[in-house]
């Protein structure tokens, strides 16, 4: 009897063991789940004497349903980084005063301000918070002043809740729908000024524009920003203006007809340490919108000459930083799949990273103070982590992934370069299973970025490493209109939609084929945004897909008219719909040749997406379930073009998951 109950224990310890093993094998894979493990660092700022870094946070709070926040504080001396303010839902900006006693930054607001963000101010040395503004909008930017006294604030003034019955929304601007914020009506962001020492603000900007990207001269006596006036919705010529504090007037420094240190760069502009010059991003052709390359430019403020240092690069660039003699111009320089941090001095331009790291060009990941940098880098292998660059010695100092990243097996990525039909190369990145058995055949997806001028790069994705964690090998390719290549690149699309890009993403399904471990009876597509303008186009033209799913994006391109917060681009790129008729149409292929679809296609939306309506997911639905195509259509309450709630950022990779294993694997 004792034998038989050994003999059972020992059988079920087996069997225990090998369903421990079994899950271990299970959760060693990237999933879903993942988005609840994994931790965002962004919003860096050095402290002036470069002893101290504070950084934010983000991550998803799976009980709450909501992304939370956590101020971080480094310090480089005792090198003990520790949490300053813990899951918060609403941080942004920090910034250290000039002498280092605080860290302002932007958040919610307490009691009856609840509902707008605040500027709040955090003492380094008794953690205690206060909110610095009362003001009944929100505080959207800020920065400090050299002496730590004041603060220059970016207020954006709109009309305030209604109690009770809403009234009508009066519409009387040209643009009057922006993704994130409902309709637009009259409002403007303006430039306060807030002494420390004294209560109140004093309001230094108006009009019917905004005044944005505040940045104080070294003397603390003027203040830089950007504006874009007369008749703005119409343009996106924004200038660089100077205003002196103590005379009460303003310069217009910059005359290009394009954009000047805009919003969307992110980048404001930056005063050389004698008060001289200033440096910014500045845009290449206004008709060629975002189809341009981006600068670093530098105007003489006294003679109003400007340098274009970066012209001859042909690469988008952003962020410009001076060191602190003035003698070199750090920036942000995008190249083919990745992004570096690079220097200007002696008129000569290096590159201070090297192409295995990945530093944002969309958001502010350095800062420099002296012979210090510290810099938010990420890699194939990694999402962002906090280095420190210092004469040539690049040391990481946070490991907030690691331990998550430690139980996963990574699917490796590789380069990938082929031929279009015209032999134009079109460059990429290929992942495969960590497993990948050169003798099997594997089910492919494409997938395709927004934009359309963005491009993949060798950073870290999620979603690429799920679906290679499912068996799938998948391509991230950079179709023409991607940046990363050139001016030439970029523009190859412009009022060509769909043409040579769709043909571009066939050669990348071709070459796929051609490596002889694809099933091309197993072949998904797919992409948000631009990224599934193009997935529609494609199915439209290349019967070979068997799923395909296609996230905020439109194919009727007339119907749209007026319905998005595009306006003024697509009256610059295709004229007006009543005269370029033919144009609009041609653009809008995928929804007149919908009958030559045959890929089952899941459409998924925000609900309030005014990037590119809900509307464009409807139609292509309704086209193909009126043709009995397989299609289904996700519309996800209250979301814009971004989503701000986990659960929907997970339901869409599930049901990803879920679509093409019913069209590729269980068919």
């Amino acid at each position: 009897m004792k034998k038989v109950i050994k003999i059972i224990f020992i059988l079920f310890l087996q069997l225990a063991l090998s369903i421990s093993s079994a899950e271990d094998f299970d959760n060693d894979k990237f999933t879903s789940d993942d988005i609840y493990t994994i931790k965002n660092i962004h919003s860096i700022d050095l402290s002036s004497s470069a002893k101290k870094i504070t950084y934010i946070e983000t991550f998803a709070n799976r009980k709450n349903d909501a992304y939370e926040n956590s101020l971080w504080l480094y310090d480089k001396e005792r090198k003990n980084p520790k949490k300053l303010i813990k899951n918060i839902k609403s941080i942004s900006a920090p910034q250290f005063s000039p002498n280092e006693k605080y860290i302002a930054y932007i958040s919610s607001g307490k009691k009856k301000y609840k509902s707008n963000s605040q500027l709040w101010l955090i003492n380094l040395k008794t953690a205690r918070k206060r909110q610095l503004t009362k003001i009944a909008n929100d505080v959207t930017d800020f920065q400090w002043s050299p002496d730590g006294e004041k603060i220059a604030i970016v207020v954006h003034h709109k009309k305030d809740d209604i109690k009770g019955t809403k009234p009508p929304i009066v519409v009387d601007r040209y643009q009057f729908k922006k993704d994130g914020y409902d309709f637009i009506e009259s409002e403007n962001k303006h430039i306060h000024i807030m002494h420390l020492d004294k209560r109140g603000i004093t309001q230094i900007t108006n009009g019917n524009y905004d005044h944005v990207l505040p940045s104080w001269s070294p003397d603390g006596e003027k203040l830089a920003f950007s504006s874009k006036r007369e008749n703005p919705d119409k343009h996106n010529n924004w200038d660089i203006y100077i205003k002196d504090l103590e005379k009460n007037s303003t310069i217009k420094l910059t005359q290009h007809i394009g954009a000047d240190s805009d919003p969307y760069s992110v980048s404001r502009p930056a005063w050389s340490p004698n008060g001289e010059k200033i440096a910014y991003v500045r845009s290449g052709d206004p008709n060629l919108i975002w189809y341009s390359i981006s600068q670093i430019a530098i105007t003489d403020i006294k003679n109003r000459s400007t340098e274009l240092i970066t012209n001859h690069l042909d690469r988008n660039t952003s962020f410009p930083m001076w060191s602190d003699d003035g003698s070199s111009l750090l920036f942000v320089i995008e190249d083919d799949r990745n992004s570096q941090l690079a220097v200007y001095k002696d008129k000569k331009i290096s590159k201070l990273t090297d192409d295995t790291k990945y530093v944002s060009n969309y958001s502010k990941a350095y800062d420099v103070e002296g012979d210090v940098i510290a810099l938010l880098l990420s890699s194939s292998e990694s999402p962002e982590e906090l280095y420190i660059l210092n004469q040539e010695n690049l040391k990481k100092i946070s490991n907030h992934n690691e331990e998550f990243l430690n139980k996963r097996k990574f699917n490796p990525i590789e380069k990938i370069s082929f031929n279009s039909f015209d032999g134009v190369q079109i460059n990429g990145m290929m992942i495969k299973p960590h497993d990948f058995d050169s003798s099997k055949k594997y089910p492919l997806i494409i997938r395709i970025h927004g934009g359309p001028v963005s491009q993949y790069d060798l950073s870290f994705s999620l979603e690429r490493q799920i679906f290679a964690s499912n068996d799938y090998i998948v391509i991230a390719v950079n179709p023409r209109g991607s940046s990363g290549r050139g001016e030439e690149f970029q523009k190859a699309i412009f009022a060509d939609w769909g043409n040579i890009d769709a043909k571009d993403i066939i050669a990348a399904a071709n070459f796929a084929i051609s490596t002889g471990f694809i099933d091309e009876n197993k072949m998904g597509i797919g992409g948000w945004s631009y990224g599934s303008m193009l997935t529609n186009y494609v199915i439209a033209k290349d019967q070979r897909f068997k799923a395909a799913t296609s996230g905020a994006g439109i194919s009727n391109i007339l119907a749209g008219y007026g319905d998005d917060q595009y306006i003024k681009e697509y009256t610059i790129e295709l004229g007006h719909p009543w005269e370029n008729t033919n144009e609009w149409l041609k653009v809008s292929s995928p929804f007149f040749n919908a009958d030559k679809i045959k890929t089952p296609t899941l459409f998924l939306v925000g609900e309030k997406d005014y990037n590119v309506p809900l509307i464009g997911s409807e139609q292509m639905y309704q086209a193909l379930k009126q043709l009995s195509i397989p299609t289904q259509l996700i519309i996800y309450p209250d979301e814009y073009h971004s989503f701000s709630t986990p659960s929907y950022e997970k339901d869409v990779l599930d049901r990803y998951l879920d679509w093409y294993k019913l069209y590729l694997l269980d068919q």
